[in-house]
């Protein structure tokens, strides 16, 4: 299954876990299963239990 490791609103790290191994997430990140069908990667936000579309940069002219 497919983790995303949040810290502060914002996925840090996608890993493959079977959820429950002997293991834990680094100080300051929760590990969240993404759902099937679902698209979180690095950068992707996280809140209220709904991955959201990474910001976009803006733009400079």
């Amino acid at each position: 299954m497919n983790y995303a490791l949040i810290e502060n609103g914002v996925v840090v790290n996608v890993i493959v876990w079977d959820g429950h191994s002997d293991w834990q997430p680094p100080n300051g990140q929760t590990a969240v299963q993404i759902p099937d069908g679902v698209y979180a990667g690095i950068g992707s936000t996280y809140s209220n239990g709904t991955f959201g579309e990474p910001p976009q940069p803006s733009s400079t002219v």
